[in-house]
């Protein structure tokens, strides 16, 4: 396999970013039918959410490519906050590789460059959220000493009711 470059993503790359974006999207909604899916408006938007996000010096998007072919890319924010410690937080918002470059370093080497701009922001803390069920990702961010300390929970409302009348 030829080496693996991670940079950072650049207007040429959103075409392909929007592409792997909606494939992770396809990939959580199998691993966990609850998730909320994404309407037509949220995929005709997708584009200028990431030319905006490119554009925001509290954000970094980065790409793994392997001869010169975007397999991957990883997105996080620094958040800023005085209300609550740690003050400064980076978060990592959405990472994703191709199902054929996976087990093969791709995720770990976006991580590492989304944590050297964390260290270069002076982030106290990282987070990130995944969907429970997505066996990956689990299995990804355990190895990395990830410890879940938040669940979120979801209901309609309708059930809710039901269940509120018993």
């Amino acid at each position: 396999m030829s080496p693996i470059l991670v940079r950072n993503a650049m207007t040429s790359d959103l075409k392909k970013l929007v592409e792997l974006r909606l494939s992770l999207q396809q990939h959580v909604e199998k691993s966990n039918s609850l998730i909320w899916r994404i309407t037509k408006e949220g995929t005709r938007i997708l584009k200028q959410k990431f030319e905006e996000t490119l554009r925001d010096s509290n954000s970094s998007m980065v790409v793994a490519e392997i001869d010169g072919e975007v397999i991957g890319f990883a997105y996080g924010q620094v958040v800023s906050r005085t209300d609550y410690l740690p003050e400064r937080v980076g978060h990592i918002s959405t990472i994703y590789v191709s199902k054929s470059f996976r087990r093969r370093g791709v995720g770990i080497r976006l991580v590492e460059e989304l944590c050297q701009f964390f260290i270069r922001e002076n982030v106290e803390q990282v987070t990130l959220r995944y969907i429970i069920g997505n066996i990956e990702a689990e299995e990804f961010w355990s190895k990395l000493r990830f410890k879940p300390i938040i669940t979120t929970a979801s209901i309609r409302p309708e059930e809710l009711k039901k269940r509120l009348m018993l």
